[in-house]
């Protein structure tokens, strides 16, 4: 077994990359259940003006963290597979506007 520094940059970024993607995967993943288990409590409570249901506003977190786990699982896979992400080119981001 070769140590991390032994290892070419290529291998670690991809190892450090599954690392990441699995800690993740497992921390949105433990927590979803609790998640969900909140929004679906908050049914009880409305906000003061607006009478809108809690779970409503807060649902969209569980999205959130479904969409995280996909996200992760999917560059868990081209990490694996050996792809990997686009480079970073700061002369193509944009303000948005």
């Amino acid at each position: 077994m070769t140590s991390y520094g032994a290892a070419q940059a290529t291998d670690r970024g991809v190892s450090c990359r599954i690392i990441c993607a699995a800690a993740l995967i497992f921390l949105f993943g433990i927590s979803l259940p609790a998640v969900i288990d909140y929004v679906t409590f908050m049914k009880v409570e409305s906000t003061a003006y607006l009478k809108i249901r809690f779970d409503y506003l807060y649902s969209i977190y569980v999205i959130f963290a479904i969409s995280m786990i996909l996200r992760y699982i999917w560059l868990a896979i081209q990490a694996i597979r050996g792809r990997a992400p686009d480079a970073f080119d700061p002369t193509k981001a944009g303000s948005g506007v």
